[in-house]
């Protein structure tokens, strides 16, 4: 994941809701061309916040048992204000409906009062469909979950979040 967009996670309740935030810094390799005098985050990368909010929420839902979490359709999309360096998208991603392995998330980033963009995301869980022989997934499973924990590991909301298979620390694989 190159442009990470979650810096913590600050609410995690598997199945049901993630809130998470993320500070815009000033250095962002993106901001020198949006826009060199006026530099704001641009919309696809707030966007994939939401994105990588839901993509989460479903992956603790389910135990990291998905090898593949994956954005199907965006709908309703709104883009409200600006976020400039320095300040806080604090991202809220909550479980519409489950259709199988069809999720919507309902899922809002806000600056402070204000929403800056909301949408409807619809994310299909599914293997890679490569032979069982490469084990790829169990390969993208065991690495998304350790991503996961080393990404959101500190966060106290994701410290005290046990699942089935944990051993003794949440970065052991089943």
């Amino acid at each position: 994941m190159k442009y990470r967009q979650l810096d913590r996670i600050t609410l995690l309740e598997p199945g049901q809701k993630l809130v998470g935030e993320r500070t815009l810094a000033a250095e962002e390799e993106y901001l020198r061309d949006h826009f060199p005098r006026f530099p704001v985050m641009p919309g696809v990368m707030m966007l994939e916040a939401l994105h990588q909010a839901a993509a989460w929420l479903i992956r603790t839902s389910t135990g990291f048992d998905d090898a593949l979490v994956l954005l199907r359709e965006v709908r309703n999309v709104k883009f409200g204000d600006f976020l400039s360096p320095g300040e806080t998208l604090s991202v809220e991603a909550e479980v519409f409906k489950t259709d199988g392995p069809m999720t919507t998330i309902k899922a809002v980033a806000r600056k402070g009062d204000r929403v800056t963009v909301a949408a409807r995301l619809i994310l299909e869980s599914c293997s890679s469909g490569d032979p069982e022989y490469l084990d790829t997934d169990a390969d993208l499973k065991r690495l998304s979950r350790e991503q996961f924990f080393e990404l959101f590991g500190d966060c106290p909301a994701v410290a005290k979040l046990r699942l089935p298979g944990d051993n003794e620390s949440p970065t052991t694989t089943p």
